[in-house]
């Protein structure tokens, strides 16, 4: 039986309630305990952001240099809404291609010139094509500026490639 976050919300709960119980009968000044009771909460900010990223939720680190792209998905900008578009990607690393990687969920700001690379790449893989993708770490701090003058958009430059066949050896 899994409890999820409402258990770990009560342990610190829990553990909140004892700390303060022992700091009411105990003979520290009233500065120790305040300081102990403001760190005590200060703790429960922490682990309630620190949990999402243990979740599953897609992260906005950098993208590994070469990948495979296993699925993707894009929401488009809403203006009536007023959401900003995002592109979801779950990505396996490439460093070995006999080595084991988990794969990653990430999420990219939308641009069209992504979307358009996505929805490529996303119909190969539908048609049982495997994608691999470059992106360069070098140019990750640096967002290449696609008609900026007719969208207003940035976009990060991905290149997607189909994954070539293996070689099996003669038998």
């Amino acid at each position: 039986m899994t409890l999820g976050i409402s258990g770990l919300i009560a342990a610190y709960i829990v553990l909140a309630v004892l700390l303060l119980s022992i700091n009411l009968y105990s003979k520290w000044s009233w500065q120790v305990k305040a300081i102990t009771i403001i760190i005590t909460s200060a703790f429960y900010i922490i682990s309630y952001f620190s949990f999402p990223p243990l979740l599953g939720w897609p992260t906005k680190q950098v993208l590994p240099s070469h990948f495979r792209l296993l699925s993707s998905e894009v929401h488009q900008p809403d203006k009536l809404a007023g959401t900003e578009g995002a592109v979801y990607l779950w990505l396996k690393e490439v460093e070995d291609i006999t080595a084991y990687v988990r794969p990653r969920a990430y999420v990219l700001p939308y641009s069209n010139l992504l979307h358009e690379r996505i929805i490529n790449a996303q119909s190969k893989i539908d048609q049982g094509i495997p994608q691999l993708g470059e992106f360069d770490e070098d140019e990750s701090m640096k967002i290449e500026v696609v008609d900026s003058s007719e969208t207003g958009q940035e976009s990060l430059d991905i290149q997607f490639y189909d994954l070539p066949d293996p070689l099996f050896p003669e038998k």
